[in-house]
């Protein structure tokens, strides 16, 4: 399994069309390629110089691939050609179906996490039993007990903020009222948008004028490290919630989040228990003149 850290203006384009000749010439001993942006963090310095991708460059990156993408669907049937999800959200462009993953081979580098992500929800929503009437009577029961909407905050990347937003909107019946809280990355800098990378301080921050008017707040499990349950700035989980005068639960699957929206009394996320642990970077650092 391969992967292509794509630095705009440097193995785009053209190189990039000798990298994917180059890889999949190489098959089968190549099983799949996965092409991820380069990271830009706050912390480059004196390092080469190297340029974000914008909606415009992102859309030109998925169109190039998707070109291959089709090729080697119509040889063996298998996508083999993976983009990272920021290059569809960038680009403002439908995210592939699930079938197009494969069985998600690259999903540890981010491939498709989103996807999986709207998939795992989805199966919840179906599992549901007769969700469509277990939602109308949970809004009934509270009418007739005469309580006020709960309402709820989920804090997220800037980047999958929508997705998520999209998701709660399509059970609203289930009478939550759903703050969508995306935080601005500015320990790492804001070019990094994703949830595995914040840190409880930014998100404490973005949370200040919301946590007083919500009822409970959401946030992603991918930001805490494996076991210890501590986010990237060494603060506790456990230091995070007394600090807001709320509950707070972790959310790490599709799944989960349905749940948390549909049933947040009986909902429990991580706790006490080990956080399972993504890392979403790809960050640059080398400097001019090697490493």
């Amino acid at each position: 399994h391969t992967q292509i850290v794509l630095c705009r203006d440097l193995n785009d384009g053209e190189e990039l069309e000798r990298s994917l000749r180059d890889i999949v010439a190489r098959q089968p001993h190549a099983l799949s390629v996965a092409i991820v942006p380069v990271g830009l963090t706050r912390f480059r310095q004196d390092c080469y110089p190297l340029n974000s991708f914008d909606k415009e460059s992102a859309a030109r990156v998925v169109e190039q691939v998707e070109a291959y993408q089709r090729q080697q669907r119509e040889k063996d049937g298998r996508t083999f050609i993976y983009l990272a999800d920021e290059f569809y959200l960038l680009a403002g462009r439908e995210l592939p179906p699930a079938e197009y993953y494969d069985g998600f081979p690259q999903l540890d580098n981010g491939i498709g996490l989103a996807r999986n992500f709207m998939e795992e929800f989805a199966a919840a929503v179906a599992e549901a039993d007769d969700s469509k009437a277990a939602l109308a009577a949970h809004k009934q029961q509270d009418n007739r007990d005469n309580r006020a909407k709960l309402r709820l905050a989920v804090v997220s990347g800037t980047s999958i903020s929508p997705l998520m937003a999209e998701l709660a909107e399509s059970i609203s019946g289930a009478g939550e009222q759903v703050t969508m809280v995306p935080v601005p990355n500015h320990h790492f800098g804001t070019t990094v948008n994703v949830s595995g990378l914040l840190t409880a301080k930014d998100m404490l921050a973005a949370l200040q004028d919301v946590a007083g008017k919500v009822d409970g707040i959401l946030i992603p499990e991918s930001a805490l490290r494996t076991g210890d349950n501590v986010f990237l700035d060494d603060v506790s989980l456990s230091d995070f919630c007394a600090r807001l005068p709320c509950r707070v639960e972790t959310v790490g699957s599709g799944r989960e989040y349905f749940h948390a929206l549909t049933d947040w009394e009986n909902y429990s996320g991580v706790g006490d228990t080990a956080a399972s642990y993504m890392w979403q970077s790809n960050a640059a650092y080398t400097k001019r003149g090697g490493m």
